[in-house]
């Protein structure tokens, strides 16, 4: 893809480069959470691939465009097949480091009857953010899921200057962010995505309202589990229909959203079509258990677009 003019940005390589954790997930399906003190059975368990970065840049890769981890993880990495079916995605690992002392991150994700999740997550490698160098980026966009807050402020430093797009979804690692992170990294943010709940939370820390996140960022985009998601650019408001599907699980929903929109917009289509890609494939992602257990491939987002919201979308 050369020299492919988007919404006013200039796409010349076709990449997405994404930073931060590549995990072993085990996911449970609980009627209800555990009061204090007590416990509660759960049915089974049974690892799945994961991660936020790592289920953004596979799904980009699934849907035929290029991309790149720049993550941190650990010998099992390796010995667990993770790395080789990234590999036969096509995602590059040429910017994963490999710990020997510490194992691959891990989560623990329980969710409820209602969607609520609870997350219990083991840093592991990812404590070596700290040492590795950033990359030069050599994709147009560069997405920052959940990591480290310092090394994905570098990375975005670097992107920007760089002159990359930056995308950025703190994720269940908004925590981890100081007040003083928030605005720094906000200032090299091209995309913003995060749930409503992340939402309320980042204006918080920031003491931000509404209004100045909407002035402040180019794209801001809000997604709101089956209520769908709204995209903020330039004082426009653009409504996004979630695709009501049988749903299993919704772990990953977030991050099959990102991947359809970003991958969308790197082909050229508009931000409504950008928004309605990443609903279609977070549908996909919800009606199997695990992240990366159901990614559709570009044509089948195509088909479903049409067959549930008769919604003609041009094969770019």
């Amino acid at each position: 893809m050369e020299n492919l003019e988007n919404n006013g940005d200039i796409i010349k390589k076709g990449k997405i480069n994404v930073v931060g954790h590549a995990a072993i997930d085990y996911i449970f399906d609980l009627e209800k959470f555990p009061e204090l003190n007590t416990s509660v059975q759960i049915p089974s368990a049974k690892k799945y691939y994961g991660g936020a970065a790592s289920n953004v840049a596979a799904q980009i890769a699934n849907m035929g465009v290029s991309s790149s981890l720049i993550s941190c993880v650990g010998t099992d990495f390796i010995t667990s097949g993770y790395e080789e079916y990234l590999k036969e995605l096509g995602v590059s690992l040429d910017f994963v480091y490999t710990s020997t002392e510490e194992e691959t991150p891990k989560a623990w994700i329980f969710t409820d009857p209602d969607a609520n999740q609870i997350t219990y997550f083991l840093w592991g490698a990812a404590k070596h953010y700290k040492e590795v160098s950033v990359p030069d980026f050599d994709g147009d966009i560069v997405h920052l899921s959940t990591g480290d807050p310092e090394y994905n402020i570098k990375c975005a430093k670097k992107a920007k200057k760089l002159g990359k797009l930056v995308s950025f979804d703190p994720g269940q690692d908004l925590t981890l962010y100081s007040a003083e992170n928030l605005e720094e990294i906000i200032n090299y943010v091209d995309f913003l995505f995060m749930n409503h709940h992340e939402y309320g939370r980042i204006m918080d820390t920031i003491n931000k309202t509404p209004e100045d996140m909407k002035n402040k960022l180019n794209y801001l985009i809000i997604t709101y589990n089956k209520d769908g998601s709204y995209i903020y650019h330039n004082g426009e408001e653009i409504k996004v229909p979630a695709i009501m599907v049988e749903a299993m699980d919704p772990t990953g929903a977030g991050d099959s959203y990102r991947a359809g929109f970003l991958s969308a917009y790197l082909k050229g289509h508009s931000l409504k079509d950008c928004g309605h890609i990443g609903a279609c494939v977070a549908s996909y992602v919800v009606e199997k258990v695990g992240c990366q257990t159901n990614l559709p491939k570009w044509d089948k987002i195509i088909d479903r677009l049409s067959e549930k919201l008769n919604y003609d979308l041009e094969k770019l």
